[in-house]
């Protein structure tokens, strides 16, 4: 990354005032069938001189510049256009642990709803857990309202940071999802398999995410794991070339 983080954070709010950043979009497969059965919404950005910015470096800036909240209206406004009515795969979207205590994130989905083109019923939100929540009791009734209207709760990089079972069932979660590093390393195979039995006693469903060989989804198979996404699997991609992929698996392509 060239120039300093000012100069960076200036570029990444042109960006998104631009439409330069948008969603890609990575599919995630039933572990017992290969049947795909959602799609996380990531963020993507073609700097116009830099080219392609690494993710977790401009999430990170906005994080630091407060264009946090700009960067998830930015892509839950691409989900809601690109969304195809009747669709019956979930369509995950990220969110930051700091954010949900912002009263206008509940605002976005508010309005994502009413415009029609985004089911409740298939959305999934996933809460990343890089940073801790600084007032549970602020974010326990707008995510019990998100959940009860039919969204999921997901919390994403399970396994490292603030990660517990107690910490899933506060924010109302009813998934979550193995870090990558749980889901690559040869010898935590039973780590992860105890995970998985613990939320499966608690109704949770868990998801694999990282998966870079065959190996490592038939270990999340072994395991029980319901779903799996990565780079084996697919990488994220524009909604177009998506829909195409999509397709040309169904008709076994």
């Amino acid at each position: 990354m060239d120039g300093t983080v000012e100069d960076f954070a200036r570029d990444l709010q042109i960006a998104l005032a631009q439409r330069q950043v948008v969603a890609a979009y990575q599919p995630q497969v039933d572990v017992s069938d290969g049947t795909v059965v959602g799609v996380e919404a990531l963020a993507r950005w073609k700097h116009p001189r830099q080219g392609d910015i690494p993710p977790d470096v401009f999430v990170d800036v906005a994080q630091r510049s407060g264009l946090l909240p700009l960067l998830t209206a930015r892509i839950i406004s691409d989900v809601t256009a690109e969304y195809i009515p009747g669709c019956t795969i979930d369509v995950a979207v990220n969110v930051s642990a700091t954010q949900l205590e912002d009263p206008a994130l509940y605002d976005l989905f508010d309005g994502a709803f009413a415009t029609g083109r985004c089911d409740p019923n298939t959305l999934i939100v996933e809460v990343t857990e890089s940073h801790s929540i600084d007032h549970p009791e602020r974010v326990a009734a707008p995510l019990e309202a998100l959940a009860a209207a039919g969204v999921t709760i997901s919390v994403d990089d399970f396994g490292t940071g603030h990660s517990s079972f107690s910490r899933v069932e506060s924010l109302h979660a009813r998934e979550l999802k193995l870090d990558r590093s749980l889901v690559q390393a040869d010898d935590r195979s039973r780590e992860v398999a105890q995970i998985i039995s613990e939320a499966h006693k608690r109704g949770i469903r868990v998801v694999g995410e990282g998966v870079e060989n065959r190996n490592q989804f038939d270990r999340l198979a072994v395991a029980g794991c319901d779903r799996a996404q990565g780079y084996w699997i697919a990488r994220p991609q524009p909604a177009k070339s998506l829909l195409s992929w999509y397709r040309n698996r169904r008709s076994g392509g």
